[in-house]
């Protein structure tokens, strides 16, 4: 196992304690499923915020086509508040801007389940290999 390895699996097994620990910290409440809809004009523009933040990326990394991919979804919280502002300078929505960064990080969910459920699959499989 590589050196990077172990410390993957460390910093892992960290955060999973951690996460445990926190779980019994006060009183577990489960939520409604499916969430219901937004109460107020802030949560649609929070919403919408999450479905525009993918094309931007996807329009930056035409863009600058040498950006790395790792920079990507780095970049999505920043697009998200940069809306966010955006739509706090026109609307009255008053978004704070731990949930502009929140939508905007959403987006990377969304790509990811694209790219990995949709994409993935639709792609054709490999053929394979000839046995000597």
């Amino acid at each position: 196992m590589k050196i990077t390895n172990r410390w993957l699996w460390f910093c892992g097994l960290l955060m999973l304690t951690v996460a445990a620990f926190a779980q019994t910290n006060g009183v577990v409440v489960v939520p409604d499923v499916p969430a219901p809809l937004p109460s107020n004009s802030a949560g649609y523009w929070e919403l919408a915020i999450a479905g525009i933040t993918p094309l931007l990326v996807t329009g930056i990394w035409w863009l600058v086509p040498k950006i790395p991919k790792l920079a990507l979804p780095l970049i999505t919280p920043a697009i998200g508040i940069g809306l966010g502002l955006l739509v706090n300078w026109l609307t009255t929505a008053n978004l704070g801007w731990v949930d502009m960064a929140k939508a905007g990080a959403l987006a990377v969910f969304i790509r990811e389940v694209t790219n990995q459920a949709i994409t993935k699959r639709m792609s054709a499989p490999e053929a394979p290999a000839p046995t000597p």
